[in-house]
């Protein structure tokens, strides 16, 4: 009978253990099903991070009082560059009817206003009368170094939203009228020797 008395106190301690872990366990795994769950929980309490950005980008725009024809650095914009037309891109993609569609647009024609290696200064059309008759590409010799880096920019300009409008699957003659006729030739002269 005594080595029934010594065990028992052994027993009860590995029983007591087994009872505190299971307890344990079962406390734990509650726990973390609940975090998971609000975890996963879609956050409707303030807007999405693709919104913060297009709403940083609109307050930006309105406050910079930005015109249509100057093109600015990159670096002024208050955020990168790509992340917005990333943004643009999921708005346009998540848009439901034609007023927000519109409104990506002309987000995304703002946005290629803004342009690598710019400067501090924004660039601005210098155009004469005298050169206005003149087709403008950046072979003719009457324009100044200043007209031709415009134009050099304002190319480039054109080709990224040519780009990103067939991306979206937007058609070009559905442009603002923000980008002018010259403009929409020089895009149209591109295409038809491209093709």
């Amino acid at each position: 009978m005594t080595a029934f008395e010594d065990t028992t106190p052994f027993v009860l301690a590995l029983l007591i253990t087994f009872t505190a872990l299971v307890f344990i366990s079962i406390w734990n795994n509650y726990n973390s099903v609940k975090v998971e769950k609000e975890v996963s929980k879609p956050k409707n309490d303030g807007p999405s991070r693709t919104r913060e950005l297009l709403i940083r980008f609109t307050k930006f725009y309105n406050e910079l009082d930005a015109h249509n024809d100057y093109l600015y650095d990159t670096q002024l914009l208050p955020d990168p560059k790509q992340h917005i037309i990333h943004a643009l891109y999921v708005g346009f993609d998540e848009s439901e009817n034609d007023e927000d569609r519109k409104a990506i647009k002309n987000g995304l024609e703002a946005l290629v206003q803004f342009q690598d290696l710019i400067g501090d200064e924004p660039l601005k059309p210098e155009i004469d009368e005298d050169t206005e008759d003149q087709q403008t590409n950046l072979e003719n010799s009457d324009l100044t170094d200043e007209q031709k880096k415009y134009l050099d920019f304002n190319n480039k300009r054109i080709q990224e939203l040519e780009t990103h409008f067939s991306h979206l699957k937007i058609e070009m003659n559905e442009m603002n009228e923000n980008v002018s006729s010259e403009d929409k030739i020089d895009v149209l002269d591109k295409r038809n020797v491209s093709e």
